[in-house]
């Protein structure tokens, strides 16, 4: 069975479960292991404990070598060092989906290549070992940093069945100009006796492919099939070629020839092509028959690999008799501008009627741009500023005269401070209509948008307005701080109420706190953080130098706000919190006596 990058069907959960699977061929490297890698999850959790390179969730670090992973953050990046260079390889032992304690291994060596020095050109044997019971066999994932010079890793490298220990196999390699260095290891993955799901990855093997030599002549074809081997008009048939062994690194392109292409024609870039490394090849359609054929009628397909000294396999294909009307991409000749519409051909006697792609329009019989057609291209608004409950005079306009039976437009609005008749019609013949827009009367400013609708669209916008202007004012640009008071424009303000022993208006002045005597709040602040700064207080009566602590009293109910010079940020903590933020000042009502503590930044 061939290694397809497959795992043992019971690895498929765990891998599910987090464990990152690639194909690719991981961390090679021809030089010293790499010092820190990567190794996590396929959703991006780091695994941790010691880990072994080149597996499934260590395909980023190089390849039989032990590194020491740790835990962290989602998708943390190099959460491994080097640990351990093993001699031979290194097996997995996972504890859970994110952790494992994989170990070196020491008996024989998973991977043995026939040669470490060869010609670009000549064949590469290799031996795949596995001593550890493998009851239900164990896949060959074969790693190759330069896939383009050893291909086949993926179609020629063979599995291990149950008890089987070894398994022989060879790879073509690519003629080179100069000496090239490749990278090859092996993943192999099974199921143990006890069903642990194992891994054991060997350290990189390198190759040595030097300049002067031959690539081997092309493998003679051994089967060729075409599926179906009986089509109707029209049909389609698949070729499957298998050659007599693998084809050389650059791959064979297979050439395919009909005895009769007016029956049974190649279709284009439908040709087999065997890959270098594989002996099949195919799967693609590959012959097309016609549409119509009179009787029915075998046609030879003939297949060259270009063997020396074989000739075409023969193989033969029957088209049934009859016909099979051509489809309107047929008759037009494919998707393409222009081209031929209307009614046309279908090639069985009869026609096919086919429009035009692109959003051409078809006019005698061709394909070409389509005419322009009818829709809206402006709307206009007269006057576009109005006071709320006026009206304003609406226009649509077209690109064109409307045709017979007029042109309907839609129109809408964005808000209800506007509304607008649901339509409007376009006379035949001309190419506007007007509509009136009614407005409300409303407190502040809107701005509506109007929306044409025909064939396209446009709009405008009405700015409505009240139908007076007025700016509230505030308890401060009044000198107010008790009470309510008329904001000016038909509202009340709450100014707020006064702290005993002072009442709302009791100093004589209205809505202004007074009377009584003021009692006193004493606030105490520290200062920490960066010398040479100090904190100060307005109303004055604070200031305080960083590392030192100053007190002040003040009428309880005052608003104090503190400052650091300098306009430095500080967090402030204690009666007046900036919650962990840095803030430049901050501002408290002093009620009783408290204390602030200021780290100056």
């Amino acid at each position: 069975m061939a290694a397809r990058c497959r795992l043992p069907s019971s690895l498929i959960a765990p891998l599910l479960a987090g464990v990152v699977w690639l194909c690719g061929a991981g961390a090679i490297a021809n030089a010293a292991p790499l010092q820190v890698c990567t190794a996590q999850t396929l959703q991006g959790f780091p695994i941790s404990g010691t880990v072994c390179g080149g597996t499934t969730y260590g395909y980023q670090c190089s390849a039989g070598v032990i590194y020491k992973c740790s835990s962290g953050p989602r998708f943390t990046q190099n959460n491994c060092g080097l640990s351990q260079v093993c001699s031979v390889g290194c097996t997995t032992r996972p504890s859970s989906s994110t952790s494992t304690s994989d170990v070196c291994f020491s008996g024989s060596p998973p991977l043995k290549l026939s040669t470490t020095n060869t010609l670009g050109g000549n064949d590469l044997g290799l031996t795949v070992t596995l001593a550890a019971a493998h009851p239900s066999g164990a896949f060959t994932n074969m790693k190759i940093d330069r896939g383009d010079l050893v291909p086949g890793a993926y179609c020629g490298v063979p599995n291990l069945t149950a008890g089987q220990t070894s398994v022989s196999f060879s790879l073509p390699t690519a003629v080179v100009s100069s000496p090239v260095n490749v990278n090859l290891f092996v993943d192999l993955a099974y199921t143990d006796s006890s069903g642990v799901n194992r891994q054991l990855v060997p350290v990189a093997s390198v190759l040595t492919l030097n300049p002067g030599g031959t690539e081997p002549p092309a493998p003679e074809i051994l089967n060729v099939t075409l599926s179906p081997s009986t089509i109707a008009p029209g049909g389609v048939s698949i070729m499957d070629v298998e050659l007599a062994r693998m084809a050389p690194a650059r791959g064979i392109p297979i050439s395919v020839t009909s005895s009769n292409p007016s029956v049974a024609s190649v279709i284009a870039n439908g040709q087999p092509m065997v890959l270098g490394g594989c002996i099949y090849g195919g799967g693609a359609a590959t012959i097309q028959a016609a549409n119509s054929v009179p009787n029915t009628t075998t046609v030879s397909i003939s297949a060259s690999s270009g063997a020396p000294g074989q000739a075409p396999v023969t193989t033969p294909l029957t088209v049934t008799g009859g016909c099979t009307p051509r489809t309107c991409l047929d008759a037009r000749g494919g998707t393409v501008h222009g081209g031929p519409c209307g009614n046309l051909p279908d090639g069985c006697g009869g026609t096919i009627m086919c429009g035009c792609d692109f959003g051409e329009a078809c006019a005698g019989g061709q394909c070409g741009p389509a005419p322009p057609s009818v829709g809206v291209s402006a709307v206009s608004l007269n006057p576009s500023t109005v006071t709320g409950g006026s009206s304003s005079a609406g226009t649509v306009t077209l690109n064109m005269a409307a045709p017979s039976g007029g042109v309907g437009v839609f129109l809408s609005s964005s808000s209800t401070v506007a509304t607008v008749p649901g339509s409007v019609v376009v006379p035949a013949g001309q190419t506007s209509a007007g509509f009136t827009a009614t407005t409300s009367a409303v407190s502040a400013t809107n701005a509506v948008t109007i929306t044409a609708q025909s064939n396209g669209s446009a709009s405008a916008v009405l700015t409505v307005n009240p139908a007076s202007s007025c700016t509230p004012t505030t308890c401060a640009a009044q000198g107010k701080n008790c009470g309510s008071i008329s904001n000016g424009c038909g509202g009340t303000l709450s100014c707020g109420s006064c702290t005993a022993p002072q009442t709302c208006g009791g100093g004589g002045v209205v809505n202004v706190c007074g009377g009584g005597t003021a009692s006193t709040s004493q606030l105490t602040v520290t200062a920490t953080g960066r010398s040479g700064e100090r904190v100060t207080s307005s109303p004055a009566g604070l200031s305080v130098n960083v590392g030192t602590t100053g007190s002040a009293s003040f009428t309880t109910g005052t608003a104090v706000t503190l400052t650091v010079s300098n306009d430095r940020d500080a967090i402030w903590s204690g009666a007046c919190s900036s919650g962990g933020n840095k803030m430049k000042s901050c501002t408290l009502t002093l009620n009783a006596s408290v204390s602030v503590t200021v780290n100056v930044q």
